[in-house]
């Protein structure tokens, strides 16, 4: 049985409680505007990352090869890293098929963008969802402290990635532990197996319960830990991509667990926010814990069921904030449902525990014996709750629209999210390069990070590395080493060792980026300017060593290149 006893879904409406419900409306309406307006801060696939793209595009591949009976597609684009054709696996396949139905009505990048508002909605409408149904009092003023809990989780919700999914099955996950609803945990795990490499989370869940349960009334209910247990191993072994979805969990496990000490540089979200940053970054979010600490208190020996889950589930998620920066998806929200029940459990008054329609006839009793000082903290009580209010309303400005009073100036999420790359970004040099380079010719991407956007825009061509530099130092340190000494420029004869060892015959890199490497390639005399704009370098390796390129030789290139583009976008207005 639950804490507190709850009318079923027609009682409750019939009962003329429906200002819970314009909460609940109005709460879903607010969290979708608010991710309508930061998707439409920028033209591209948000945010930070550009792994978007990546994800968008193999959708689509996937679609397509699905829906052409042709089965799942050989995944060809690194073969040099451990995501190659034999032993790739796509640990987001569930989340890829979830975004196929939104490529059927826009272009791939409209796609990925709709998907994002959509899931991201659903996600933290579920959070909101699961305080309304357990009747948490003040519903307004957890919507705010959820709509302000921290940017960055609202900044990496907007990514069009997975994670908005991890917070949707574990969210349903909670609601069936809670209810007791234990079977339905078997198919919800096989589906998060499915979805994303997180869903050991799931497990964990379950074991806080277990351990709840086993403390409060001296038994051991073994079926929340198997049915998830069950629903983790079927999910894995009826895979479609197994054994090699195994392999890469375990090779995924062995990188991240270093907790910052990583054998390679990798993407920023695996380092540390500064203790100040934290402090900046999730004030409410911190607020919340410190909320819920204070008010968590067992009664009569026993634990308070919900309350004490989340504290046992949030807390670990609050240490792992201190080690990486990803783990703002899953703390803030959650922070603020530890605060929520922890409230819920510390003010719920003995009578409230009693049967429902004897408790409505005792507060229609104790309502009538109430003093002129009751009454009066009451009115108190509720000019707090339209302060908090008003404070919430405030900080989401704050938040989102950025505040310049002189003496303090931050930057607004929708300005940080606007200063993102735009989506047009190497799309001249990758149509110059399908135009030019052949089919399935190997390119040697100077940074690992560009590889989403050149998948995205010329999946004609295969990548050295991308998406995690672990992939390939996984698959061969030596030659991990190697691209990172050519990359860097501390390598003087490159051009031989690019096209030897790794098969490539031209090079890509960003404008910005790789300039000592692309000063020491053009020196040697191995290499050429076959492509350049303001946005990126493709390089050609010449066949035999010959003299560096002259300035006026680059300069010709990039006059002829303006004037095909200039053709171009003549030919595209008529």
């Amino acid at each position: 049985m639950s804490e507190q006893k709850r009318k079923s879904w027609k009682e409750w409406f019939s009962t003329g409680d429906a200002i819970a419900w314009v909460y609940l409306v109005f709460g879903f309406i607010a969290i979708l505007m608010l991710m309508i307006i930061l998707q439409r801060s920028t033209d591209a696939i948000c945010c930070g990352d550009w792994d978007g793209y990546y994800h968008i595009r193999w959708s689509e591949i996937l679609w397509q090869s699905l829906s052409s009976g042709q089965g799942l597609p050989e995944f060809k684009w690194l073969p040099l890293t451990i995501l190659d054709p034999q032993n790739y696996n796509d640990h987001h396949f569930l989340f890829h098929l979830l975004q196929v139905p939104f490529l059927w009505f826009f272009e791939p990048v409209t796609a990925a963008k709709v998907a994002a508002v959509f899931y991201a909605t659903l996600a933290v409408f579920s959070v909101y969802w699961l305080m309304f149904y357990y009747r948490i009092d003040y519903l307004p003023i957890w919507l705010g402290a959820l709509l302000t809990c921290a940017n960055p989780f609202y900044y990496r919700m907007n990514m069009a990635k997975a994670p908005p999914l991890t917070i949707i099955f574990s969210i349903i996950g909670i609601y069936l532990l809670f209810e007791r609803k234990y079977v339905w945990l078997l198919p919800l795990m096989f589906l998060f197996t499915w979805t994303y490499s997180l869903f050991p989370l799931l497990w964990f869940a379950a074991f806080v319960w277990t351990l709840i349960l086993a403390w409060n009334e001296r038994v051991f209910e073994w079926r929340p830990l198997a049915y998830t247990t069950a629903g983790m191993i079927l999910g894995n072994t009826i895979h479609p991509f197994f054994p090699n979805n195994i392999k890469l969990f375990v090779e995924h496990l062995k990188m991240k667990i270093r907790m910052g000490n990583y054998d390679v540089p990798v993407g920023g979200e695996w380092y540390s926010y500064q203790a100040v940053e934290i402090l900046t970054h999730f004030p409410i979010a911190l607020l919340a814990m410190l909320v819920g600490y204070i008010l968590f208190t067992p009664r009569n020996g026993k634990l308070p069921e919900k309350a004490t889950f989340f504290l046992a589930f949030v807390t670990p998620l609050l240490a792992a904030q201190f080690v990486a920066k990803r783990y703002a998806e899953y703390f803030p929200p959650f922070a603020i449902l530890f605060a929520a029940f922890s409230w819920q459990a510390f003010f719920v008054k003995d009578f409230q525990l009693l049967p429902e329609d004897f408790r409505k006839e005792l507060e229609a009793f104790l309502d009538k014996k109430k003093s002129e000082k009751q009454l009066f903290y009451e009115r108190i009580k509720k000019v707090a709750v339209a302060l908090i209010g008003m404070f919430f309303f405030t900080l989401i400005i704050f938040n989102y629209r950025g505040v310049d009073l002189g003496w303090i100036k931050q930057e607004g999420l929708i300005q940080s999210i606007s200063n993102n790359e735009p989506n047009d970004k190497y799309r001249r040099a990758t149509e110059w390069a399908k135009s030019n380079i052949p089919e399935n010719e190997m390119i040697f991407n100077c940074n690992w990070d560009d590889f989403p956007k050149l998948f995205f825009f010329a999946p004609e061509h295969r990548y050295v590395y991308g998406l995690d530099p672990n992939y390939l130092y996984s698959k061969s340190p030596e030659i991990y080493k190697l691209v990172r000494d050519i990359a860097e420029g501390r390598v003087d004869d490159p051009g031989p060792l690019i096209r030897e060892k790794l098969g490539a015959r031209y090079v890509f890199s960003d404008a910005g980026e790789c300039t000592d490497f692309i000063a020491k390639a053009l020196d040697s005399g191995w290499f050429e300017i076959a492509y350049e704009d303001d946005e990126a370098y493709y390089l050609r390796i010449r066949e035999t060593k010959g003299e560096p390129p002259a300035i006026e030789d680059s300069e010709q290139t990039e006059n002829q290149t303006q004037e095909e583009d200039l053709e171009q976008n003549e030919f595209e207005e008529q």
